[in-house]
């Protein structure tokens, strides 16, 4: 059986905790150093940490030799004949996997995963070359997409971080080109379908696998990858209904609403998950970057906001947002056991969503603004709302550190607390105060961290005592 990583300041803590057991007698040496064979040694530790940051260089030289390769093959590559050609394609690829196949059975494994993904990145360098080759003529993202598609299975096996870094990077580059570049073609399935839009809708299919290894594997380094990629996605689907239709209303509420998504699908995990974190960090600076801008009065009153007749794209927008909300409470009340087949939906929906009152209420607000912006100009509720938001934010991330005991969330809620507070400030009594009224602020500030470190280093504390 593999021993388990621990960190460094992990391990110190254990340290002291089992000398203390030791000391009052629950504990003999003998448990101790039982305890202390499941989890790698200071030296294996060492090493498994050094062996990342190895790979990591390891795999930017692989893409500049692999970029060398290709240099040195086009040098004389139109003077080739064409069976040279594929036998040269196919014998680097080959030979490639081959070499990366021999290194894994000597038990290499950091070193065959470069040469995997040197293989991988000459397979799609082959895909373009044989389509040069015998000049055949495609939809230009579509080279991308099989490239993607003929890493996924490599990625999976082997477990390689590299290669599912390189299948997101395609993924992404993909479903970006698909919307972006031909959203106005159609769907692209046997033929054009033109009054669908082009959202690229394989991608979900794609990322699965990668997903499902993350989770049955417990890689939270995996979802760090593939969290983005899905978020990068749905935040294009509103250009892409956009792009087709012509329906005239502002994505960026649509994309505030995948944040509130990201905050549903965090909580749906066990309290101190490390698989959440990744779609919690991701829906925090999605969230919290959408509502500064909202929370200033002035930003209401441009008429980029407000487009001339938006009603129908701006109530599409809405019942997306709203839509995609219910579905994922669905889905969160499914796994928590909450929605059973003699169990009413609504019922569930509801018991659900009291227990996720802010990530809800992100999505509803989002799908307000996309109503408002676009049928009333009057800019006072929105500024009010958004303001209202930011503090209730700040204050719930506060309260999901304390929950999970972490401390990055606390920090997060406390210092956009202050952010909030400090925009507030000059936005509201700047001209007012001067630099007296900025020094006593800053010191009000000043004193509320200090305060708030306090409170989050003596916690504990009131707890045993309690």
């Amino acid at each position: 059986m593999s021993k388990r990583s621990i960190s460094s300041s992990k391990r110190r803590w254990l340290l002291d905790e089992m000398e203390w057991w030791r000391d009052a007698g629950i504990m003999t040496a003998g448990q101790t150093q039982d305890i202390l064979d499941q989890y790698e040694s200071v030296a294996e530790a060492s090493e498994t940490h050094n062996s990342r940051a190895v790979n990591a260089l390891m795999g930017a030289a692989a893409l500049l030799v692999g970029a060398g390769v290709l240099l040195l093959i086009s040098f004389n590559w139109e003077g080739l004949h064409t069976a040279a050609k594929l036998v040269l394609i196919f014998g680097t690829i080959l030979g490639t996997y081959y070499g990366a196949f021999r290194l894994r059975q000597r038990e290499m494994i950091g070193l065959s995963n470069v040469l995997f993904f040197l293989g991988a990145f000459f397979y799609g360098c082959g895909i373009m070359l044989i389509g040069q080759m015998f000049h055949m003529s495609g939809h230009p993202t579509d080279a991308v997409w099989w490239w993607a598609l003929g890493v996924l299975p490599l990625a999976v096996c082997l477990e390689s971080l590299l290669l599912h870094a390189l299948v997101v990077a395609l993924l992404a580059m993909w479903c970006g080109g698909e919307i972006l570049g031909f959203g106005n073609l159609g769907l692209n399935f046997l033929f054009r379908w033109s009054w669908v839009p082009n959202g690229a809708y394989s991608l979900p299919l794609l990322a699965a696998p990668g997903i499902m290894l993350a989770y049955r594997r417990q890689l939270a380094s995996v979802l760090w990858l593939y969290v983005p990629l899905l978020t990068w996605w749905l935040s294009l689907q509103s250009f892409a209904w956009e792009g087709i239709w012509h329906w005239n209303h502002n994505p960026l509420f649509f994309i505030g609403g995948v944040g509130g998504l990201l905050l549903i699908a965090a909580e749906a995990h066990a309290s101190g998950s490390k698989l959440a974190i990744p779609y919690r960090m991701y829906g925090v600076l999605m969230v919290g970057s959408m509502l500064i801008p909202l929370s200033f009065k002035e930003v209401h009153h441009r008429g980029s906001w407000h487009a001339g007749d938006p009603h129908l794209g701006a109530l599409l927008q809405a019942a997306a947002i709203v839509s995609l909300t219910v579905v994922a409470l669905a889905v969160m009340a499914r796994l928590h056991g909450r929605w059973k087949a003699k169990q009413e939906l609504a019922v569930a929906l509801k018991e659900t969503a009291k227990r996720q009152y802010v990530p809800v209420g992100v999505t509803l607000l989002m799908a307000f603004f996309s109503l408002w912006y676009s049928l009333v100009p009057e800019p006072i509720i929105p500024t009010i709302l958004a303001n209202i938001a930011m503090l209730i934010f700040g204050i719930w991330l506060m309260l999901v550190g304390l929950r999970e005991d972490r401390g990055r969330p606390f920090s997060a809620g406390v210092l956009y607390f202050l952010l909030w507070t400090t925009m507030r400030y000059i936005d509201l009594f700047g001209h007012i105060g001067g630099m007296l009224g900025g020094a006593g602020f800053f010191f009000a500030c000043g004193a509320f961290l200090f305060g708030m470190a306090y409170f989050w280093k003596h916690r504990k504390k009131k707890e045993v005592l309690a």
